[in-house]
Formats: structure tokens, sequence, C-alpha cells
């Protein structure tokens, strides 16, 4: 792809690198800088050098999800270069207050992981662990909100292509003319991304649906003419339609391995389920894994296979003994 470079830029988390675009044919145009780290800011400021640009240059900065290893950088480069910032429109609270929206985040998840049976001592590790990774993030300004079918000129036509799921706010750039669509998180080519839990667009008191509006972006995905995806991590993925039925399908399989652990146990909690299905899961990995689990538990009700109760303030689940009748 002409006027195109792919910088991979190192981040403190254990996913490594992520792939930040630099488009030079309208300006010079960056997706997704990475994360607040001076090793970052060095790795982009040497590799815009090698192509004659400096950090001032940058016109635009286009962040496709507001997770801080994608979009933490961005307020440096605005505050030396002057740089609009566009983002979908259900990410613009997270992005201009993401310490803000960690502790909302915080006080929303404390009682509910509790009634998904997780016991109190572990939901307050589990919720403290990431506090000392916000400091990779900075808040950031959008100047320009976009939405699905917005078009965005950076020397190609990029078109917006909204994929909440992994994220609130999760936007893909489609260059048609090129046959490429710029994934973010949404679609990877060597793993299959964890549609976590958050609050919804615009509440404090009410989580995401992740996973099923996830599974809805990803068809929508299937529907688009399209060959190249470049993903937020890794190479590119030469096969997009591929890679996005194999990912239906990982979420299909592991949703039916629940829904066996349910009816062999039932009822039972999701925290329960998350310890069955991933015995020696450290604590690091548990809010992921609890959100993996009710996603699917979540795809269950949606087909009647599975129904909750609530006793003493804690939520089981069981198989649905009227499903077939």
């Amino acid at each position: 792809m002409e006027n195109m470079e792919r910088i991979p830029i190192p981040t403190p988390f254990g996913v490594g690198r992520v792939n930040c675009y630099v488009f030079t044919g309208n300006g010079l145009t960056v997706l997704d800088p990475g994360p607040a780290t001076q090793e970052a800011y060095e790795e982009l400021t040497g590799a815009l050098a090698r192509l004659g640009y400096r950090i001032a240059d940058i016109e635009r900065v286009l962040i496709t999800h507001p997770h801080m290893d994608h979009f933490g950088l961005a307020q440096r480069l605005v505050e030396e270069s002057g740089a609009a910032v566009l983002a979908h429109e259900d990410a613009v609270s997270h992005l201009s207050d993401p310490i803000g929206y960690f502790e909302r985040e915080q006080e929303y998840f404390r009682p509910f992981l509790i009634s998904m049976g997780m016991p109190t001592e572990i939901v307050e590790t589990v919720l403290e662990l990431p506090e000392p990774y916000t400091e990779y993030q900075a808040p950031v300004t959008v100047t320009r909100e976009v939405t699905a079918g917005d078009g965005i000129d950076v020397g190609v036509d990029l078109a917006c292509v909204s994929t909440p799921g992994h994220a609130p706010g999760s936007l893909c750039y489609l260059a048609a003319a090129d046959d490429v669509i710029f994934t973010g998180d949404h679609v990877l080519p060597d793993i299959t991304p964890n549609p976590l839990l958050t609050l919804a667009p615009g509440s404090d008191n009410e989580r995401t649906r992740s996973l099923p509006t996830y599974l809805e972006s990803l068809r929508q995905v299937l529907d688009i003419d399209v060959t190249v995806g470049y993903g937020g991590h890794g190479d590119p993925i030469p096969a997009l339609q591929e890679r996005a039925r194999a990912t239906i399908a990982h979420h299909h399989d592991r949703k039916e391995r629940i829904a066996d652990l349910v009816a062999d146990s039932e009822p039972t909690t999701a925290y329960q389920i998350m310890k069955d299905m991933f015995p020696d899961l450290p604590a690091t990995e548990m809010f992921p894994g609890m959100s993996e689990v009710i996603g699917h538990l979540d795809l269950l009700e949606d087909e009647n296979q599975v129904v909750h109760s609530e006793t003493d303030g804690i939520i089981k689940y069981e198989r649905n003994a009227n499903q077939h009748k």
C-alpha cells in the first residue's frame, strides 16, 4: 500500500508491540501511536525521522479504540504538533478522562464480580492490579468525533466502520480502493481478542454485553468486500474473512463448552465456571477470564440454553429445563 508505513511500537504489556500506521499522502497522519512511555515516543520519533518527518509535522491522530496501548501517547503528540484527534463518539468520554473512567469501572465491577461468585478478597486484588498501568495513558481531547460511514482523507480515502465489542467506540478504517482495512484489535492475526467487560457508553451503572456485541461486529466484517487486514498487533492478515470466520468458530466452541459445564454442575456461578475452565489462572488474568465466561453466558441466555437466578445477592446459572418444550 503506497504512502503507508507500519511501525511496531514497544509496550509494557504482555501483548507486545502495537502497530502504529503512518500515512503520508495528505499531510502526516498517525493511526494508534502507542502507550505513553518514553520508549514508545523515541521509537515513533526515530521511525518518523527515517521517513523525513518530525513529531511536529503530524496533522491527524486516528484512534481505533480507547485502550492505553493504542492511544496513550496521543496527547503528547498533540502538544508538540497541534494535531487533530479523531475517534468514535462512544470513545470520547473514556479518552478525555481515562483515570476517572477506570475508577468508575472499579466502583461498578466491585459488587458485580461479587454477585458473580468471586470472593471479596479476590475481587479487591483483581480490581487493584491494573492501577500501576494507568500511568501509560494521558487524557486526550477528541477534536473530531466520527461514526459509521464517515470518511477521512489521509492520502487514501478511509471509511469508518463501527465495530464495538472489544471496546466501546471501536473503529475499523476501510481503504476500499486498496482492498485493505485497519482493524485495531477487532481482528488479529494470531490471537483471539477478548471482548472485555466495561461500562456501557454513557452509563456508570450498566455493563456492556461485550461478546454478543463483538460477534455482531465480526459478522459485519464478513459483509465487507475486503481481503487484507492490518491489525493492531502482529503481521498483516492476508485473508481477513477467513480469520474472522475462525474467530467466530472459536467462540461457538467455547460457548458450547461452557454450556456443558453449566449442565454438569448446575446451578453454578460464573466464577466457578472460570475456575473449572482455567484452573491455574493467575489473578492478573482473572478479569479477562471472567469477561470471557460472562460473555458466553450472555450468548447462552440469548439462545435460551441457560437461565440465571439470584439468591442472597449471588447469581447462579443453570440449564434451561424448558428449552425443548
